[in-house]
C-alpha cells in the first residue's frame, strides 16, 4: 500500500513538473519579455517627447539661431533612446540639420531610398507618417552589416512649423529585445526553485497524511492474521488502538476544517471592510451605498457637500482638511441616529444620508431643516492646532427617484450652481425643453462655426486721462432675427452649452485669432479671458499656442490674459508654470474678479500680475455700500504696495467712476465710458 500510494505521488510529481515548464517557457517568459519590451519602448518614446518638447519651448523665444542651432546639437549629441538609439533632425525639404551619427549626412539622406521598397524615398515617408499621426517602421542596414537590410527601426516624427524642423528617432527594434535577453533562463531558474520548494513542502505534508492511514492499514492487516489461540483481551487491545488512530486522524481533520473557516471567515470580513468602508472616516462608502439600496424600492438620499473645503486644505494643510472630515463624519453619524438613516462618505467631501424606511413628507421637512443649519452655530474643533473650523454644506436631495444616487448628484449641482442652500430633485430638471434647447444651440452654434459668424466685440477700458489704454475682447455670433435685423447674440445665452457640446474649444480659436489679426490696426493692448478650466485643457492651450506663435515679439508684449480669480483653482503651481511660460514671451497677465473668489494675497505675492481687475459686484454700489467701498480701498492699497496696477470693471455712473479715481484706481471699464463693439482704434 505504501509503494503505490509514493508511486502515484511520483508520477504526479513528473506531470506536474513538465506542465509547469511547458507553462513558463511557453506562456509565461514570452507574456514577460514582451511587457519588459514594452516598458523600453515606452519609456525611450517619452524620453523622446521630453526632447520635442525642449526643442519647442526654446523656438518660441530664438534671440541669436546659431547659439540655439548649437545648444539643440548638444541636447541631442548626449541624448540616447533605448540601447544605442538616438534622435535626427531634417527639414521639408530633405536636408539633414542634424545627426549625432552621421550616417545620414554621408548617404545624401534626401536621396537615400527605402531598401525593398519601389522607389520611396525615406524623408518623404517620414514626412507622410507624421501627417498621418503614426510610427513609422521600416528596414535598415547596421554599421557593421552594411548590406544587410533586414534590420527593422522604428521612428516617432514630431514637427517644428516654425523652423521647418522634423525631429525624428532612429532606433533599431531589436535593441529593445537585448533589455530582456537572459529573462528567459533567469525565469526558468526561478521558476524550478521555486517549484522544487512547493514539492518539498507537498511531499512532508503529504507524508504526514498519509503516515497515520498507512498505520491504521498495518494494524488492520495485523489483526486479521492474528490467531484464534491469542488471548482474546489482546486482540481487543490491538482494535482499540487502531480505533484510537482513527479517531485521532477524524478529529485533526475536523480541527483543521474549522482552523480553514475561522481562517476564511477572519479574511471575507477584512475584505468587505475594505470594500465597503470608508479608511479616513469608518463611514460605509458609495460602494456599500450601492449594494445597501439596489433592492429597495423607495430611498431617499441627501447628498451633503462642505462647502468651499479646498480653502481649508489651502489654508490648514490636507491633514487638517481630513480632521475636519473626521469631525463631519463624527456628527453627522449621531444626526442619523436621531432620524434612524444610514451614514455615508462619497468621495472627498461629500457625504451621504440615506433613508430606506421612508420616514415621511412631515418629518423629511424637518430632516431637511436640521441638516441645513446643523453645522451653522457648530464650529469644528481640532485640537491638535487648538483652533475652531467654522464650515457650511450644501444638499442635494432625492426623494423616491429610480436613481437615487444620480437624481441627488443633479439636485446637488442644481443648488451650488444657483447658491442655494439645498435643492430637492424633480423630474423638471431634465425635461424634454432642455434637451431641445440645448440641440437648438447646439445646430446654432454649428453653423456660426461653419459660416465664420463667431465675431469679437471690444470694450475699452481707460486710464485717469480719461485715455483709452487697453479693450477687452468679448465673443458675439452674429444672427438675423425674425425681422431679419442684423443682432449679436451674447454668450450668456450659448457658453455653457458650447461646453457640453464641445464646441467651446471652436469658438475660442477663431475669436483668439481674429483679435490677434485686429491687433495690427490699433497700438493699444488687447486682453482676453482665461480660465482655470482652459489652462487645464491641453487642446486649448496647443490652439493657443499656434495662434501666439504667429504674432510678432512687439505684438506679443500688447496682449493680456485675464486669468479668472473666482475660478476654483485647484493647482496653484500649475497656474504659476502657464504664467511664467507667457510672461517670458511679452504677454501681460490680469488677476480677473479679483474680491469674489478666495482671493489669496499669498499667491498674487508669488504671481505677481501685471493688472488686478476687481470684481464688478464691489464696484456696482461703492458709493452706497461702506463694505465694498473698504474692499476696494484695502485692495487698492494692497496692489499699490506691490507695484501692481488696478483695473475697476462695471464703471455705471459718474459717482463711481469719481470714487474710483478718489480711491486711486489705474484704469476704468464699464458702459459709463464706453459699451461694447465691434470698433477698434
Amino acid at each position: 500500500m505504501n509503494t503505490r500510494i509514493f508511486l502515484k505521488i511520483a508520477w504526479l510529481f513528473i506531470l506536474g513538473l513538465l506542465s509547469y515548464l511547458f507553462f513558463v517557457v511557453f506562456f509565461l517568459s514570452p507574456k514577460i519579455n514582451n511587457f519588459l519590451t514594452n516598458t523600453e519602448i515606452n519609456n525611450s518614446k517619452t524620453q523622446f517627447d521630453r526632447m520635442v518638447w525642449v526643442i519647442n519651448e526654446k523656438s518660441r523665444s530664438i534671440e541669436n539661431k546659431e547659439n540655439f542651432e548649437k545648444e539643440i546639437q548638444l541636447l541631442l549629441s548626449g541624448v540616447i533612446l533605448g540601447k544605442s538609439g538616438y534622435a535626427f533632425i531634417f527639414d521639408s525639404k530633405g536636408k539633414i540639420i542634424f545627426d549625432p551619427s552621421g550616417e545620414f549626412t554621408s548617404k545624401e539622406f534626401d536621396k537615400s531610398l527605402i531598401p525593398g521598397v519601389e522607389k520611396k524615398y525615406l524623408f518623404e515617408e517620414l514626412k507622410k507618417a507624421y501627417n498621418e499621426k503614426r510610427v513609422f517602421e521600416y528596414n535598415w542596414n547596421r554599421v557593421y552589416d552594411p548590406h544587410n537590410y533586414s534590420y527593422e527601426k522604428l521612428s516617432w516624427i514630431d514637427y517644428n512649423e516654425k523652423l521647418d524642423w522634423y525631429i525624428v528617432s532612429n532606433i533599431y527594434k531589436d535593441d529593445f529585445t537585448s533589455f530582456v535577453a537572459g529573462t528567459n533562463s533567469l525565469i526558468l531558474n526561478i521558476s524550478m526553485v521555486l517549484f522544487g520548494v512547493l514539492s518539498i513542502i507537498a511531499i512532508i505534508i503529504s507524508i504526514q497524511v498519509i503516515a497515520p492511514i498507512n498505520k491504521m492499514f498495518k494494524e488492520v492487516q495485523k489483526a486479521n492474521v492474528i490467531t484464534q489461540v491469542e488471548d482474546s483481551t489482546k486482540t481487543k487491545d490491538e482494535i482499540g488502538f487502531l480505533a484510537t488512530q482513527f479517531n485521532t486522524l477524524l478529529d485533526q481533520v475536523e480541527n483543521n476544517r474549522k482552523n480553514f473557516e475561522e481562517q476564511v471567515q477572519v479574511k471575507t470580513k477584512e475584505i468587505q471592510d475594505r470594500l465597503y468602508y470608508d479608511d479616513l472616516t469608518n463611514l460605509k462608502n458609495r460602494t456599500a451605498l450601492e449594494d445597501d439600496i439596489k433592492d429597495n424600492d423607495f430611498v431617499s438620499i441627501a447628498l451633503i457637500d462642505v462647502d468651499a473645503f479646498g480653502d481649508i486644505n489651502e489654508l490648514y494643510g490636507f491633514s487638517t482638511g481630513n480632521l475636519v472630515l473626521i469631525e463631519v463624519a463624527k456628527i453627522l453619524n449621531e444626526f442619523a441616529t436621531k432620524f434612524s438613516v444610514t451614514p455615508y462618505r462619497i468621495y472627498g467631501n461629500v457625504f451621504c444620508l440615506a433613508d430606506k424606511k421612508m420616514m415621511g413628507f412631515t418629518k423629511y421637512d424637518e430632516f431637511i431643516s436640521e441638516l441645513c443649519t446643523i453645522f451653522k452655530n457648530r464650529p469644528i474643533r481640532i485640537e491638535e492646532l487648538d483652533i475652531d473650523v467654522f464650515i457650511n454644506v450644501t444638499l442635494g436631495i432625492s426623494i423616491a427617484q429610480d436613481e437615487p444616487i444620480k437624481a441627488a448628484t443633479i439636485a446637488l449641482k442644481k443648488a451650488k450652481k444657483a447658491n442655494m442652500k439645498f435643492f430637492v430633485y424633480n423630474n423638471e430638471i431634465d425635461t424634454k425643453e432642455i434637451i431641445k434647447k440645448s440641440m437648438y444651440w447646439r445646430e446654432k452654434l454649428k453653423k456660426a462655426i461653419e459660416e465664420d459668424a463667431v465675431v469679437p466685440f471690444y470694450q475699452p477700458i481707460f486710464n485717469r486721462n480719461n485715455e483709452i489704454v487697453k479693450y477687452e475682447t468679448l465673443m458675439r455670433i452674429k444672427d438675423v432675427n425674425e425681422n431679419g435685423e442684423t443682432v449679436y447674440l451674447s454668450p450668456f445665452l450659448f457658453l455653457d452649452i458650447s461646453v457640453k457640446t464641445k464646441q467651446y474649444l471652436q469658438l475660442s480659436n477663431q475669436i483668439i485669432s481674429k483679435a490677434f489679426l485686429d491687433l495690427s490696426k490699433t497700438k493699444r493692448q488687447i486682453t482676453f479671458n482665461l480660465s482655470f478650466k482652459d489652462i487645464l485643457d491641453t487642446d486649448f492651450i496647443i490652439s493657443l499656442d499656434k495662434n501666439i506663435d504667429k504674432l510678432e515679439n512687439e505684438n506679443k508684449q500688447r496682449v493680456v490674459f485675464e486669468i479668472l480669480e473666482s475660478d476654483y483653482i485647484s493647482d496653484y503651481t500649475l497656474l504659476e508654470d502657464f504664467i511664467l511660460k507667457y510672461r517670458k514671451q511679452g504677454v501681460k497677465i490680469a488677476i480677473d474678479d479679483f474680491g469674489t473668489g478666495y482671493s489669496n494675497f499669498a499667491h498674487i505675492l508669488k504671481i505677481r500680475p501685471n493688472y488686478i481687475k476687481i470684481d464688478g459686484s464691489l464696484i456696482k454700489n461703492i458709493n452706497s455700500d461702506k463694505n465694498s467701498y473698504e474692499m476696494v480701498k484695502s485692495i487698492v492699497d494692497f496692489s499699490k504696495a506691490l507695484n501692481i496696477k488696478v483695473v475697476a470693471e462695471f464703471v455705471h455712473s459718474k459717482e463711481v467712476y469719481e470714487n474710483l479715481l478718489d480711491l486711486g484706481v489705474d484704469e476704468f471699464q464699464g458702459f459709463y465710458l464706453g459699451e461694447p463693439s465691434l470698433k477698434i482704434e
